[in-house]
C-alpha cells in the first residue's frame, strides 16, 4: 500500500503555542541527550565486544529518526548515522575500502560507510567477523557516531530550540509553521515506518523480500517498529494537546497489539516471517494499523495544525 501525501500549508495563524515547548523539552531534547548518552558507552568502549551498547544506541537511534529537520538535516548528519535503505548495496563496499586503508579519515568517507548500519555490518555479519580492523574500525565509527550525534545535540540546544521557542524569524514565521513542521516529522515517521520497515521486507505476496528488512542482521527489525511507535505516539500526544488523548491512544493501542501478534511468531525478530503465507497477515495487519493511525491523524490533528492533505495524483496509486 502506497501512501502518497501531499502538504498544503494554510495560513493559519495562532498565538504562541505550549505545544511547540513540550514538544522540545519533553521528546527532542531529552531524547537526543539519550542518544548522546548512549552513542558515548558505544564509543568508549574498549574492545568490539559492544553489540548490546550498540543495540541501545540504534535505539537510540530509532527513537529522533522522524526528527530529520534543522540540526540533523544539517551537513547530512542523519545520513552519516544512518544510511538506510541502500538499494544498491553499497554500505559493505565502502567497509571494504575503508578496511584496506592503515588509517581511514571517517568524516571523509561515503555515508554507506559509516553510522549505525555500518557497524551493524561489522559487528553481526559474518562476512566481517574475521576481517583484519575489525575492531578499530568499529571503534572509529563509534566515535565517529559519537562526534556527530554531539553535534546534532549541541544545535539543538544552542540554535535551533531556540527557533522553534520564539517564531517570528526566518526560518519559522509563527508558531502554527513550527507546529507544522512537527506535525509533518511526525507523519512523515508513521510512513516511513509502515512503507519502508514494513514495506520493504513484505514485498509481495508472491515475492516476499525478507533480505531488505532494517536491521535484521541484528534481529532488530520487529523492535524498531515498536521503538518508532512509541515515540511517535509520545509526540502526536503533546501535539494534540486540543483533542482527546484517548482517541489517539486507542489508535497506537491497536497498532502495537498488533505488533505483540506478529512477536509471537518464529522467525519475528528479523521478519523473515513475512515469507510464510499465513503469518505475513500479521504483518500486513501491523502495517495498516500504522497507516490508519496516519490517516487518522490526517484528519483530525492535520486540520487543527494548519495543515491540509491530500494525495498527489503525480506519485500514483
Amino acid at each position: 500500500m502506497k501512501l502518497a501525501i501531499a502538504f498544503i500549508l494554510a495560513p493559519v495563524f495562532v498565538a504562541a503555542d505550549s505545544r511547540v515547548r513540550e514538544v522540545l523539552d519533553d521528546h527532542i531534547l531529552p531524547r537526543f541527550a539519550a542518544l548522546s548518552v548512549a552513542t558515548s558507552a558505544l564509543a568508549d568502549a574498549q574492545n568490539c565486544d559492544i553489540m548490546d551498547k550498540w543495540n541501545t544506541a540504534a535505539a537510540a537511534w530509532i527513537a529522533v529518526s522522524h526528527l530529520r529537520f534543522g540540526p540533523s538535516e544539517a551537513e547530512n548528519r542523519a545520513f552519516a548515522l544512518a544510511f538506510w535503505p541502500d538499494p544498491r548495496g553499497s554500505t559493505p563496499k565502502s567497509l571494504v575500502d575503508l578496511l584496506a586503508d592503515d588509517d581511514p579519515v571517517i568524516v571523509d568517507a561515503s555515508v554507506a560507510g559509516r553510522g549505525f548500519y555500518a557497524m551493524e555490518f561489522l559487528l553481526f555479519d559474518l562476512a566481517f567477523s574475521e576481517a583484519n580492523g575489525r575492531c578499530d574500525l568499529v571503534a572509529a565509527l563509534a566515535r565517529d557516531a559519537h562526534t556527530t550525534v554531539q553535534e546534532i545535540e549541541k544545535d539543538w540546544q544552542n540554535r535551533y530550540a531556540e527557533l522553534m521557542r520564539n517564531t517570528g524569524n526566518d526560518t519559522y514565521r509563527n508558531d502554527t509553521e513550527a507546529l507544522q513542521e512537527l506535525y509533518k516529522s511526525l507523519t512523515s515517521g508513521l510512513d516511513f515506518t509502515a512503507s519502508m520497515r514494513l514495506g520493504r521486507p513484505l514485498g509481495t505476496f508472491d515475492r516476499p523480500r525478507p533480505l531488505r528488512a532494517e536491521m535484521r542482521r541484528s534481529a532488530q527489525s520487529l523492535n524498531n517498529i515498536a521503538v518508532s511507535l512509541r515515540s511517535l505516539e509520545e509526540l502526536a500526544f503533546i501535539l494534540s494537546a486540543d483533542e482527546p488523548d484517548a482517541a489517539i491512544g486507542i489508535k497506537f493501542n491497536e497498532a502495537m497489539s498488533a505488533w505483540n501478534s506478529v512477536e509471537l511468531l518464529e522467525g519475528s525478530d528479523d521478519l523473515s516471517v513475512v515469507t510464510v503465507h499465513t503469518s505475513r497477515l500479521k504483518v500486513e495487519t501491523l502495517q495498516q494499523r500504522i497507516f490508519d493511525i496516519r490517516v487518522f491523524l490526517s484528519e483530525n490533528l492535520g486540520p487543527e495544525l494548519g495543515v491540509i492533505e491530500g494525495f498527489n495524483s503525480l506519485d500514483g496509486d
